[in-house]
Order: structure tokens, then C-alpha cells, then sequence
């Protein structure tokens, strides 16, 4: 099993969210807010995934990390 603790760096994770978007709102204003939105998003996901990973994951079993990434798979934002 590997034990080692992954981190990822929630700004550059919501600025490769934000840059694989699209947003083509023909209104300047609203997909700036779009972008914002998914922005801060990802960027919340991750940071509450950094926290997961270097208190609770340790406690997981190689089974429930499998099940925990089949969900995040399942996430949309």
C-alpha cells in the first residue's frame, strides 16, 4: 500500500478548472461570474480534499481510497 500523502495546490487546481472551461456567455459580467464561480469551487473541493488526505486518509484502507476517487469522479462543477 502506498502511504504517501498527496497535496494538491488548490489555486493552480482552480486555475486548470477555469482554463478547461468554457465560458462563452456573450456577457462579459455574467461569464466573468461563471468563472468565479467554478473558480472558487474547485477551489474549495480541493481544499477540503488537502484536509481529508492529511488527517483522515490514514484511517482509510486501500478499498475505501478506491471508493472515495470513483466518487470524486462523479462530481461535477
Amino acid at each position: 500500500m502506498n502511504d504517501k500523502k498527496i497535496k494538491i495546490d488548490p489555486n493552480q487546481f482552480a486555475l486548470a478548472v477555469v482554463g478547461g472551461s468554457k465560458l462563452d456567455n456573450p456577457d462579459d459580467i455574467r461569464a466573468s461570474k461563471d468563472g468565479l464561480k467554478r473558480y472558487l469551487a474547485a477551489y474549495m473541493l480541493i481544499e477540503e480534499f488537502n484536509k481529508l488526505e492529511s488527517s483522515q486518509f490514514k484511517f482509510y484502507n486501500r478499498e475505501d481510497r478506491e471508493m472515495l476517487a470513483q466518487a470524486l469522479k462523479g462530481l461535477r462543477l
